[in-house]
């Protein structure tokens, strides 16, 4: 059983994870979205956009799917907050090069007036992002139908 404050859907989400041996396009779109939003959140809420970037996740998507993730629950500000920091990596695919983002998330630890922390501020304890989140999960509650 998670922690998640989403309870049975999130974790009838990862066990149809477990079960496609963690291919995370191979479920529903609703099931991905829920994913997504739950994990990418939970990291950000405990230490900013810093602790999004620091780590790879599986399989490293593009961040393009977490905004994508985002903009599906209506949380076009954290979206936006996400989309806005990934470009400013100065190197292409940053999903793919860990070294080098932790390297570059260094350098702006000595800039906390920047516009990275200001938007990583903005989305870190977002309650908005849990509403609607909880929300998307209520309207499509059949995609969870044996939670």
């Amino acid at each position: 059983m998670s922690t998640s404050p989403l309870g049975r859907p999130y974790d009838y989400a990862v066990s149809c994870l477990h079960q496609a041996a963690g291919d995370m396009e191979a479920l529903p779109l609703e099931l991905q979205t829920l994913l997504l939003v739950e994990s990418a959140q939970g990291i950000i809420d405990n230490g900013g956009l810093e602790y999004f970037y620091e780590a790879d996740f599986p399989n490293s998507p593009p961040y393009s799917v977490f905004v994508e993730a985002y903009r599906r629950i209506g949380a076009d500000s954290a979206a936006d907050c996400i989309a806005s920091t990934a470009r400013m990596f100065p190197f292409a695919e940053p999903q793919l090069f860990e070294p080098l983002r932790q390297l570059w998330l260094a350098k702006l630890g000595a800039e906390p007036d920047s516009e990275f922390h200001r938007l990583s501020k903005r989305i870190c304890g977002d309650e908005s992002v849990w509403s609607r989140l909880a929300a998307y999960v209520e309207r499509n509650r059949d995609a969870f139908a044996a939670a």
